[in-house]
C-alpha cells in the first residue's frame, strides 16, 4: 500500500499496520475470578452482620420499693439490646395506692398500668440500654 503524503513525512508508508492483540482469558480463570468476587460479598455481609449483633442485657435480680421500703425481689432475667420487657407485682392484701413509678438507670420507663381488682396488679414496663449491662434493676413505686 502506498501513501503519498506518508512519503512526505519520511516514509510511514513502509511501517506495518499492526493489530492489537485481543484479550483472552481462560475459563478457568473467570469461573475463579467470579468466586472470588461472590466470595468477598459472602465475607462483607458476615461481617456486617457480626458488627450488628444485639448485645445481651442481663439483669441478675429485680428489687421493687415503695416509699423507700422494700417491698419484694424477684429472679433475674436475660434481654437483648433496647429489648422492652413488662414486670408484673401483685398483691392480694395491703396494697399501696401506686400513681407512678421509676426505675434504674441504664433502663428506661416504657409504661405503667395498675389493675385494682380483689388482686392488685402492677405491671411495670421497662427497656433494656443499648449497651451490654450486668447487675440489678431497681423499681421505685410512687405512692399517692
Amino acid at each position: 500500500m502506498y501513501d503519498s503524503v506518508a512519503t512526505f513525512y519520511g516514509g510511514y508508508d513502509s511501517v506495518r499496520y499492526l493489530r492489537r492483540p485481543s484479550v483472552r482469558f481462560s475459563r478457568n480463570a473467570l469461573i475463579l475470578a467470579v468466586a472470588g468476587v461472590v466470595l468477598l460479598g459472602f465475607v462483607a455481609a458476615d461481617v456486617g452482620a457480626f458488627a450488628n449483633l444485639p448485645v445481651s442485657v442481663q439483669v441478675t435480680g429485680v428489687s421493687w420499693y415503695a416509699e423507700g421500703e422494700l417491698l419484694t425481689t424477684s429472679g433475674g432475667f436475660t434481654l437483648h439490646s433496647s429489648q422492652s420487657t413488662t414486670l408484673v407485682l401483685t398483691c392480694d392484701t395491703i396494697c399501696w395506692a401506686v400513681d407512678g413509678a421509676s426505675v434504674s438507670a441504664p433502663f428506661h420507663l416504657v409504661g405503667l398500668t395498675v389493675i385494682d381488682q380483689p388482686v392488685q396488679y402492677v405491671n411495670v414496663t421497662v427497656q433494656a440500654p443499648s449497651t451490654a449491662y450486668h447487675g440489678g434493676l431497681t423499681i421505685d413505686l410512687a405512692v399517692g
